[in-house]
């Protein structure tokens, strides 16, 4: 199949065999938009015809799956996704397509959009973030400023070409689209993510929480809060490491993934509690350190979706999180865990409750992984094909 069919060679939406093209830089498992496009081509590759359009593609299985590798530059993250945006709208011809899936802005050749986060909002907060703590040189602020103005620019153009033809990963994401560009209701779609239930799963704490302990030294008896993920100051690790001189009861802190370690260190030692903290690199098996933590804190108000906080409910692990992304749908305050914002104070003393309880803690444990049963891969896929399926129909009436 070459192009769109004609209305009178089209079959029935409901048994349509689609011609979709993914855009993305890269596409695999490890996390972020990269995974969930990594969950969603092989299943669309069931019953349509799908290309990649990428730098990079790793860890899925292409069977029926047509990559168009685009080359991939030495670039700083934001330039790259800039030549990117470029080099795909040049690679795409649009007609040849039923549906060009995009993510916000990272191909000009879009008709739909699959959106993750909102470059606006990212741009306020990193705006904010730099006069708060001053974590760019000059040279480098002054870079940032042009990219994001480049992000949100594209973003923009996005909405305008795929009005109507708008998912997001969640309800806090839709809410932005809805305030940020005037849509209506009926414009913009959601499409939770989704877990692999077979890899983060409960019945790992019994092996990964003993072995990696010992890894790590620590007890059995600590209690350990876990924050998982890279961009700290975004994601509000600040107001966690300034929760812990505020506690009154021996929490640990591990911070697992990449970031500005030495700033968090400083920070860490002139609160005093830099000994109670231990960085973990980035790790190919986030699913063992889930397992051994005894909850996760994930305080960022801006949080679009958060697959981290999704994977740790499937874990069993009790959640303290803001009212944003999947937190709004997994926790029951008091229940499966508690909604907190980016206030030392408010961490602090949700810590120390959980701390102090464990039977709570047992109980929020089996509370949020039964909250995160309602996801999956499959689900997700299935409410995208549906809407591909209606945004093909709807563009064939039009034409």
């Amino acid at each position: 199949m070459t192009g769109t069919p004609t209305d009178a060679t089209r079959p029935p939406a409901g048994d349509r065999r689609l011609r979709i093209a993914l855009v993305i830089e890269d596409v695999g498992l490890g996390g972020g938009q990269e995974r969930v496009i990594a969950e969603l081509a092989p299943r669309l590759a069931r019953s349509h015809d799908v290309h990649l359009v990428c730098f990079t593609v790793r860890d899925i299985d292409l069977a029926g799956i047509t990559v168009h590798r685009l080359r991939n530059p030495r670039l700083p993250l934001g330039a790259r996704a800039l030549w990117f945006a470029l080099a795909s709208s040049h690679a795409i011809r649009p007609r040849d397509f039923d549906v060009v899936l995009a993510q916000g802005g990272n191909t000009l050749a879009q008709n739909a959009l699959l959106a993750h986060t909102g470059h606006r909002e990212r741009r306020r907060v990193r705006t904010d973030l730099q006069r708060r703590f001053g974590m760019r040189s000059p040279l480098r602020r002054a870079w940032e400023v042009v990219r994001d103005h480049a992000f949100v620019s594209l973003e923009a153009r996005a909405v305008r070409r795929c009005r109507g033809r708008i998912m997001t990963v969640s309800r806090s994401v839709r809410e932005y689209f809805l305030r940020e560009y005037d849509l209506g209701p009926d414009e913009v779609f959601v499409t939770r993510n989704g877990v692999n239930h077979s890899v983060f799963r409960r019945d790992l704490r019994d092996e990964a929480r003993p072995r990696i302990r010992g890894l790590l030294g620590l007890a059995e008896e600590e209690f350990v809060a876990l924050f998982m993920g890279g961009r700290w100051y975004e994601k509000r690790l600040a107001e966690v490491v300034k929760a812990l001189p505020l506690t009154r009861e021996p929490v640990r802190l591990l911070v697992v993934g990449n970031g500005e370690r030495e700033a968090f260190e400083a920070i860490a030692r002139e609160a005093g509690v830099l000994e109670r903290i231990i960085f973990v690199p980035h790790v190919d098996r986030p699913q063992e350190y889930l397992a051994m933590a005894d909850c996760l804190v994930a305080p960022n108000p801006e949080e679009p979706f958060g697959l981290v906080t999704l994977e740790a409910a499937a874990c069993g692990l009790p959640l303290l999180a803001t009212r944003t992304g999947a937190a709004l749908d997994l926790i029951e305050d008091g229940v499966s865990g508690f909604f907190v914002g980016p206030d030392p104070v408010e961490i602090a003393r949700r810590l120390d409750e959980l701390c102090a309880d464990r039977a709570l803690l047992a109980a929020m444990s089996e509370a949020v992984h039964e909250r995160a049963q309602s996801f999956s891969w499959d689900r997700q896929a299935e409410e995208i094909e549906a809407l591909m399926l209606r945004f093909a129909a709807e563009g064939g009436e039009r034409a």
